[in-house]
């Protein structure tokens, strides 16, 4: 499996999880547009992460010198529309804002821990090139 696909499941599953008791918890305790308003923020989490995930891994696959800077701008990006979004989107009506707004974090919250996790036990194999240069270089020692 491909390691953009690696993070994209292990930022899911996660992020599902969490959306689905957190919806399912706020439609139990409180009404039905909690859970409603809890899954939505969930789902637009999703949404997102799995976008700009997929923006970097098609910018790793063909220019992967620029990788780290791309991945940080995205991620800011994502981090910034969806604050605007809480913002805009606390005191509508149709909308319960507080749980939206705590899905969206718990979510991404959760697809940050899953998607490092990944990231920290995958091994990645290095192998350098030897050129003839280098090998003169290596029986001189």
């Amino acid at each position: 499996m491909k390691i953009e696909n690696k993070i994209i499941l292990s930022g899911f599953i996660p992020t599902f999880i969490v959306g689905a008791l957190f919806s399912i918890a706020s439609a139990f305790f409180t009404d039905a547009q909690a859970g409603w308003s809890a899954l939505g923020g969930t789902g637009l989490t999703l949404v997102f992460f799995i976008f700009g995930q997929y923006v970097i891994g098609r910018v790793l696959a063909t220019k992967p010198e620029i990788g780290l800077g791309v991945a940080m701008i995205v991620y800011l990006t994502q981090l910034i529309v969806l604050l605007v979004l809480i913002k805009l989107l606390r005191d509508a009506e149709w909308l319960n804002g507080q749980f939206f707004g705590i899905a969206i974090l718990a979510s991404t919250l959760a697809w940050t821990l899953g998607s490092v996790w990944v990231m920290a036990n995958h091994r990645t194999t290095v192998i350098e090139p030897i050129t003839p240069d280098s090998s003169k270089n290596l029986k001189a020692d």
